[in-house]
């Protein structure tokens, strides 16, 4: 059995302990979680790769028919999914803005499934026209009449 004991110094404020003390305790955590924890080990890893101008996604899938592998494309989320009588297992990924979801193609073969996303193609660089001319500003003459204001009296 893996114990750790910490003694801190007679205060009621432990605020003032080191940020190291933390991420000690955050690996030591880790660590002994990892010991312990065998519920990751009978899933399915997916595993990611960048090749030549496309993004392949990889699950080894042994046992596992075709017909019990579904890949769907939501939006910018991939889908991967695998049912079966011992196995019930999803992976959702975000696609990134460099992935196209409109090209994607998947292949299983012999318990390897594989998936393949393109990349979105860079639109070619253009010239832009600068013009340079001025512009002709329209002065339009707003005239006031302030004779129509004055009133006349003709009384007298």
């Amino acid at each position: 059995m893996i114990v750790r004991h910490r003694t801190y110094p007679p205060t009621t404020n432990r605020a003032f302990t080191r940020p190291a003390d933390h991420s000690f305790d955050r690996a030591f955590e880790q660590l002994t979680s990892s010991f312990f924890d065998t519920r990751r080990s009978n899933a399915p890893v997916l595993d990611g790769a960048w090749a030549d101008d496309e993004y392949v996604l990889t699950v080894d899938l042994p046992g596992v028919p075709a017909e019990a592998v579904t890949v769907e494309v939501t939006g910018a989320t991939l889908t991967l999914a695998a049912t079966t009588d011992s196995l019930e297992w999803e992976r959702s990924v975000r696609l990134g803005g460099r992935l196209d979801p409109d090209h994607v193609d998947a292949r299983h073969v012999d318990g390897r499934l594989t998936v393949r996303i393109g990349v979105i193609a860079e639109p070619e660089a253009r010239s832009i026209v600068i013009d340079t001319t001025t512009p002709e500003v329209a002065i339009e003459a707003t005239s006031t009449d302030t004779d129509q204001s004055t009133e006349t009296n003709d009384t007298e």
